[in-house]
């Protein structure tokens, strides 16, 4: 397991694609939040939860813990994926989400990787 969770290059990406989305929501607020705010909060929930179950995982004490932790950011990964293509249905994000979407399936991949390297037995 990693001692300082801030070398995991997953984690890098999770936090500024956190930021990212932020920042597009940001910038249709009027749009999103008008129309489905219930929407907009989970969306930006989730985002940043891939982030936090990975930055908490790499804490634990053993790998069969963090890899639980990354479990819930793949299921955080896959929230906000499905979230973000609502909203694109919804016509609050239109192909201007595209780039997020490649970014929040990368991640997800690179996740499924970590959890299957830390549940490999040594």
């Amino acid at each position: 397991m990693p001692n300082n969770p801030n070398n995991l290059v997953v984690l890098a990406r999770a936090r500024a694609f956190a930021v990212d989305l932020h920042r597009a929501v940001e910038r249709r607020e009027r749009l999103i939040g008008r129309a489905s705010p219930g929407l907009r909060n989970q969306m930006l929930r989730a985002s940043l939860s891939i982030a936090l179950n990975v930055g908490e995982g790499a804490g634990k004490d053993t790998r069969a813990e963090f890899a639980q932790f990354v479990g819930h950011a793949i299921g955080s990964a896959n929230e906000v994926e499905q979230q973000m293509l609502l909203a694109q249905a919804l016509a609050l994000f239109d192909a201007e989400i595209d780039p997020l979407l490649d970014e929040c399936r990368e991640i997800r991949m690179m996740l499924y990787g970590l959890r299957k390297r830390l549940r490999r037995i040594d």
